[in-house]
């Protein structure tokens, strides 16, 4: 179940779209009724309707804002010139709105079972709490099969006051409320509000560089924001320093724009491609996009945590890297302990996970060149089963995640100083494709075992991916390149086989979808 939490001023607005025809034809309602209130009344409520997805709404929005009205809250938002302050300053509108939805696959719900999930939102957001009939008023409509919209004017009943669930971090709450949903009903499980997920393009990146591309102003179609983290990500994995950082954003032709504090101290940075049609606004003027608004693990912070992970060593070859790196890590997840009494259990784990994804990168370097749109899908899947939860990245790394992501920092680096030369040999690339694969399906085991559903199907996901290379990549090769070393073929034969989690999920699963634009 996923909640999408906005705000806005205009509750006859947002009431007369939940009660109309939809907005396209995909997305057309059907049945639109109210199916609870917050004085457990709906039927009362219910709008009359006047014809074919037509609604005489006004007593019900006139219900629904009579505490707004008594304190004095303004219908619509105020004007900028208005308001004393800059725009900003404008406060963020008493109309609070949530709409909750289903996984296609899911069972339907009937209404008193999305009264009870509706019921539990709203009262871990603190706007209508249980047993509090001064909250705020409310109501639930539904226009779909698989999913339902609360509406909600943030002024109390009985004091007048307005209520602020953004203090109270309501998205978040909104998520506990879904997962607890999800375990009662059985429903698809989703990942819990961890901090781990990849922020998406909005509708209007989508649209904007579909436009753009159509147009003949774009080569490709992917969204900005896609595109800056790539380019954000790859130097962040090249560099071992913020001033390497800058090169290779330099060489991607981005602009950094950094916020310091006092003393010139760095709070963080923000990027934009100038050369990029979709990167810049209405106007002309360029569009910057925070590290964070990226990737959880691009801000500022992060990325100087990353660095002290990697080390300065003598260059080795891919096949050194793979019998030396990629090989013991695996062995390391596969006995999911620690070696030694100087290791820190599972932090070790996490570390690995972590660097996988920038050895998933340097696959992406060493790879020819009709094979990278396939590793780039892999690499992006696989990001968030390789963060920890809440924490994003260690504070401190075990050797063994050290010697990876060096590994795949001396790979990129090559590759990315010299695109043109060659960097592995084809039984090389098979032997680290292999290795890497491996050590995937160990991390998906891994996080199975330790119940973190959605970060184990992300890495099941990359292992499908990365095994559809192999057979198509070994039978391009001359016969003399197709024996790979023992340790990589005794790997292949392991390919298709799931490693033991300890525990496995009896819920609904639901693979990410790919991290390729369509």
């Amino acid at each position: 179940m996923i909640g999408k939490v906005t705000r806005g001023w205009n509750v006859y607005g947002l009431i007369r779209y939940l009660m109309g025809p939809g907005s396209t034809e995909q997305s057309a309602h059907t049945d639109q009724h109210v199916f609870a209130t917050w004085d457990s009344r709906p039927e009362v409520h219910q709008p009359e309707q006047l014809g074919t997805d037509r609604f005489d709404i006004g007593a019900l929005v006139a219900a629904l804002r009579a505490p707004a009205a008594l304190a004095g809250v303004p219908k619509r938002r105020p004007r900028e010139d208005g308001w004393p302050g800059t725009v900003s300053r404008v406060p963020k509108g008493p109309v609070w709105q949530c709409s909750l939805r289903n996984h296609p696959d899911d069972p339907l719900l009937t209404d008193e079972q999305w009264a009870e999930v509706v019921a539990d939102v709203l009262h871990r957001t603190g706007i209508a709490e249980r047993d509090d009939p001064g909250g705020c008023r409310w109501i639930a409509i539904r226009h779909a099969p698989d999913h339902v919209h609360i509406a909600a004017v943030l002024v109390r009943q009985d004091t007048g006051e307005l209520v602020h669930p953004h203090r109270n971090y309501d998205f978040r709450r909104v998520k506990e409320a879904c997962n607890a949903a999800e375990e009662r009903y059985r429903l698809t499980s989703t990942g819990a509000a961890d901090r781990t997920a990849t922020p998406r393009p909005t509708r209007a990146e989508l649209e904007k560089a579909s436009r753009l591309h159509a147009a003949g102003k774009r080569q490709a179609d992917v969204a900005i924001r896609i595109r800056l983290r790539r380019q954000v990500s790859s130097a962040a994995a090249a560099a071992r320093n913020w001033d390497e950082f800058l090169e290779y954003l330099a060489l991607a032709n981005a602009t950094v724009r950094v916020r310091q504090g006092h003393h010139g101290r760095i709070l963080g940075y923000s990027v934009t491609d100038a050369s990029d049609p979709a990167c810049r606004t209405a106007s002309g003027d360029p569009l910057y996009f925070a590290g964070g608004k990226l990737g959880p693990d691009l801000t500022y912070s992060k990325l100087m945590s990353r660095w002290k992970s990697v080390e300065t060593a003598v260059p080795a070859s891919v096949q050194v890297i793979v019998d030396e790196v990629v090989l013991p890590a695996r062995e390391r997840m596969r006995h999911r302990g620690p070696l030694n009494k100087t290791e820190f259990g599972q932090e070790a784990m996490q570390g690995i996970a972590h660097a996988t994804g920038d050895m998933l990168l340097a696959l992406v370097v060493v790879a020819d060149a009709d094979r990278v749109p396939l590793l780039i899908d892999a690499w992006e899947t696989y990001a968030r089963a390789g963060r920890v939860p809440e924490q994003i990245l260690l504070r401190r790394w075990a050797a063994v995640s050290r010697d990876l992501r060096t590994a795949a920092n001396q790979l990129i680096r090559a590759g990315m100083r010299n695109p043109a030369r060659q960097r592995a040999t084809p039984g090389q690339f098979i032997a680290l494709l292999i290795a890497v694969a491996a050590l995937v399906a160990e991390i998906a085991a891994w996080h199975e075992a330790h119940q973190r559903h959605v970060a184990a199907r992300h890495a099941w996901a990359t292992h499908g991916v990365l095994d559809q290379i192999v057979p198509v990549q070994a039978n391009r090769l001359e016969p003399p390149a197709l024996a790979p070393p023992m340790a990589a073929t005794n790997l292949r034969r392991e390919l298709t086989k799931r490693p033991s989690a300890g525990v496995h999920s009896s819920r609904q699963s639901a693979f990410p979808t790919s991290g390729r634009s369509r």
